[in-house]
């Protein structure tokens, strides 16, 4: 079990806060753990890297300090078995400047060529810890240190959907036209949400995604 703290945020409202750096035991034990607190009643349960938001839909049934102590207790059982079952995505990137306008500056700030930056991208495997910014965003743990780069100091104003892009430590994928200030290294052909499919994300915390790299013409002909 680890060690947590819980705020009392406005009326309908618990922050937990998780004393341990994000980790793969973390993330299973947070995607456990929101399922259980989900048996409560009218709740909305979501969670970052170390921390779990309950937001109650319907005014506490009791009071605070009770429905508390049922928060509590179900964050101290005990789990016989942690196992996600998280989905493995084989993402097609296309890592060509027609489609990444920022890989060719990239890769000079950071000291690569650009096979390098594509090698050293494709090689982990990348656990996906939530979703957010935008709806179907996944935010991935695993970018290689070589990698690492601050955001641009001047955001883009529109980054196209299927984005793949680096900031700081970490890499993701834009699944909308939005502006940003990541570094756009690729694209995907792949639809990350659709609000006609259920579920509507393609990817959930406790996936995990695999880039493979993929030309430019096979980028074209891709079937959406």
């Amino acid at each position: 079990m680890y060690n947590f703290t819980i705020s009392r945020l406005g009326e309908y409202a618990m922050l937990i806060q998780v004393a341990e750096k994000p980790s793969q035991d973390l993330l299973q034990w947070l995607v456990c753990k929101k399922e259980q607190l989900q048996s409560l009643p009218a709740v909305e349960v979501v969670f970052t890297y170390n921390e779990i938001l309950v937001k109650f839909l319907l005014p506490l049934e009791g009071p605070y300090d009770t429905v508390r102590a049922s928060v509590e207790e179900i964050l101290e059982s005990s789990i016989e078995s942690i196992g996600v079952n998280g989905v493995l995505h084989k993402v097609p990137v296309c890592y060509n400047t027609q489609v990444a306008p920022d890989l060719e500056e990239y890769a000079s700030q950071v000291n690569l060529r650009v096979d390098q930056v594509v090698a050293l991208h494709t090689s982990p495997v990348y656990p996906v810890y939530f979703i957010g910014f935008l709806p179907g965003f996944p935010y991935l743990d695993g970018l290689d240190s070589k990698l690492h780069l601050e955001r641009k100091a001047t955001p883009s104003q529109f980054i196209q959907p299927g984005s793949v892009a680096i900031g700081g430590a970490q890499t993701g994928i834009y699944p909308q036209r939005s502006p940003g200030g990541w570094h756009v290294i690729g694209s995907t052909p792949v639809q990350l949400f659709d609000i006609n499919k259920n579920p509507q994300s393609l990817f959930k915390a406790g996936d995990s995604i695999k880039f493979y790299a993929i030309t430019l013409e096979e980028y074209k002909v891709y079937e959406r």
